[in-house]
């Protein structure tokens, strides 16, 4: 990738954390900061911290020049418009974020939806490289999903494309930050996984992160329910499978990166649901990027 002779700002923006960047002409990640999120921000209180972030950024850089700002934004979104239609458990409707995060920084700004960029950066640059046909997901704070189709990430007729995270699994099951019951959202993200240890007797807080670590030092309701998670999310897998006959379905998110060991029970749960040997063949792998993916994405599409 060679973006010219000015550097790209990144930012990934989630429900958790949010991390920014300064993206090198090479494509090289260079200067980082990250912060974290506040909790159900309005628009103004958000932008308001990424202008203040962002001047750190610079000072902490020495102030290259920069040649405009993308941003991957947690929920639905217009790209080519850049507004934010909807972030699910935030009380954000149709936000015109790329104009006013430009006011903010005095910069060209770009956006799209998080998985998008994820998706277009494993394509460019992950484990996806050469494929044409395959879905990112995301499993993170929440879960989202992302297709390439064809070599080119498909957005659908209004940029809705791609919402794994809110298959209904399970119709009386826990409700969803959508407003509906039993998505895969709902089962297997890093709150539903505080939940259910929650609910099995456990103390994890409000993070993933307690249930993990219970798992690795023996608990058995924690591996009980890390294990159910991974049957539910290749429930969930195997109906992408089915629908869409991809090559590959790459894995990532925060909540992912700890779910790595369960991977193989992942994969079972897909081929045990899928229908034909072609789909049996899917390859189901964790990105190669990690957590980059969304900021390298967002720096594309300052190219645009």
């Amino acid at each position: 990738m060679d973006f010219g002779q000015a550097w790209r700002g990144a930012i990934d923006f989630g429900g958790t954390k949010t991390a920014m960047a300064l993206v090198a002409p090479d494509g090289r990640v260079g200067h980082r900061l990250r912060f974290w999120t506040p909790r159900q921000p309005d628009p103004d209180t958000m932008c308001d911290l990424i202008a203040q972030q962002w001047a750190a950024l610079l000072a902490q850089s020495g102030g290259p020049e920069v040649a405009g700002v993308g941003v991957a934004a947690p929920g639905p979104a217009d790209a080519a418009a850049g507004i934010l239609h909807q972030v699910f458990d935030w009380p954000w409707r149709d936000v015109p974020l790329a104009a006013v995060l430009s006011r903010r920084l005095g910069l060209p700004v770009r956006l799209d939806n998080d998985v998008n960029c994820c998706c277009q950066a494993e394509g460019r640059f992950g484990v996806a490289r050469g494929v044409r046909d395959y879905a990112w997901i995301q499993v993170s704070t929440g879960v989202g999903g992302a297709l390439c189709l064809g070599g080119q990430v498909y957005a659908g007729a209004r940029g809705l494309a791609g919402e794994v995270g809110h298959l209904i699994l399970d119709e009386g099951g826990p409700p969803c930050a959508c407003g509906r019951r039993g998505c895969l959202q709902a089962l297997v993200s890093g709150p539903a996984l505080a939940r259910r240890f929650h609910e099995a007797g456990g103390r994890a807080g409000e993070r993933a992160e307690a249930v993990f670590a219970a798992a690795g030092a023996g608990d058995p309701r924690a591996r009980a329910v890390l294990a159910a998670a991974a049957r539910d999310l290749g429930r969930g897998l195997a109906i992408v499978v089915n629908l869409l006959n991809p090559e590959m379905l790459v894995l990532g998110g925060g909540v992912m990166e700890s779910f790595a060991p369960l991977l193989p029970a992942v994969r079972q749960a897909v081929r045990e649901r899928v229908i034909g040997e072609a789909n049996r063949e899917v390859a189901v792998v964790r990105s190669g990027i990690g957590y980059d993916a969304a900021l390298l994405g967002a720096a594309v599409l300052v190219e645009r």
